[in-house]
């Protein structure tokens, strides 16, 4: 065989590996973005910033706490904020499928549990945000289940 032959089968070999990889792509059926509006997030983060100032301006930070024999995360939210309205989303970055959402419940306690039996193990980002007297706050953080 001369080295012809052989830069045609080292070429076609690449060429064939490359069409392989592109018909396997295109076989993927779970892709998934962050959120289905995530340009319209992207132009609202400001609102975020703001909301992320305002809570450090609080006496004391939110706490996040997972007691694992518990399954339970626990969170203890500064005395101000009893009375707040608002929501905390369990958003998983491996699956945007797995991802929920959970009401805030802090009308007459500063903690609330939510348990986590029946979620997947791995990293979870945890984003809270609550309104008290018109003013906005939010505070993410990420676990490891």
């Amino acid at each position: 065989m001369n080295w012809g032959k052989k830069i045609a089968i080292v070429y076609l070999s690449f060429v064939g590996f490359m069409g392989f990889l592109v018909w396997n792509c295109l076989q993927q059926d779970d892709i998934h973005l962050v959120s289905k509006d995530y340009y319209q997030k992207e132009i609202d983060y400001q609102k975020d910033i703001d909301q992320m100032n305002n809570t450090n301006q609080l006496s004391t930070q939110l706490k996040f706490e997972y007691m694992s024999e518990k399954q339970i995360v626990k969170l203890v939210f500064p005395k101000e904020s009893i009375g707040s309205n608002g929501k905390i989303n369990f958003y998983r970055p491996a699956d945007a499928r797995k991802d929920f959402v959970v009401k805030l419940e802090i009308a007459n306690t500063e903690s609330q549990s939510i348990s986590t039996a029946n979620l997947d193990r791995g990293l979870w980002v945890v984003k809270v945000s609550w309104n008290k007297d018109g003013k906005g706050y939010y505070k993410e953080e990420k676990m490891t289940l």
